[in-house]
């Protein structure tokens, strides 16, 4: 492998690292379901889109349980920083104007989701979408598919349509 690819691979580690460091030492007394022995899923899905993309692919829909979510939502998915941190102060953040994330329903911080689309410097694009976590973690899947389905049947119906 590489020496830069390695690189990359580190410092995506270590970014999922160090913000799990964060969360611990800035929200201490809050329940966090942190990557504590996973932290290699970071880029390793960052890996995946990245591949994904080279490949053609133009969106990818995930669904997760709480384990590892907030730093999926911070490093894979690229939600805001500010807005994550606000969700966990409790206040609602502002939605951007140009539709920069979308704060889906949820119950508590560690349930909801967003989307981002992500420019890549070979002018391809990627939107990764994590889907907001119903309370029961065995209603994910169904989630997923139906999201998916509904995205796949609005798509075919628009390009008869055209």
């Amino acid at each position: 492998m590489p020496k830069d690819e390695k690189t990359l691979i580190y410092t995506r580690l270590l970014w999922a690292d160090q913000f799990a460091v964060f969360l611990q030492n800035k929200f201490n007394t809050l329940k966090r379901f942190g990557l504590e022995g996973c932290e290699s899923l970071i880029p390793g899905m960052k890996s995946m889109m990245d591949t994904l993309t080279e490949n053609g692919a133009n969106k990818v829909i995930i669904g997760m349980p709480h384990r590892g979510r907030l730093s999926m939502l911070a490093n894979v998915v690229r939600k805001p920083l500010e807005v994550i941190f606000a969700e966990f102060q409790g206040t609602t953040p502002i939605k951007d104007p140009d539709n920069f994330f979308e704060a889906h329903s949820g119950d508590v911080k560690y349930h909801l989701g967003t989307h981002f689309t992500r420019k890549y410097d070979s002018g391809k694009e990627m939107t990764v979408e994590i889907l907001a976590n119903p309370s029961h973690l065995e209603c994910i899947n169904p989630v997923v598919m139906g999201k998916v389905r509904a995205e796949q049947h609005y798509t075919n119906d628009f390009m008869k349509r055209n």
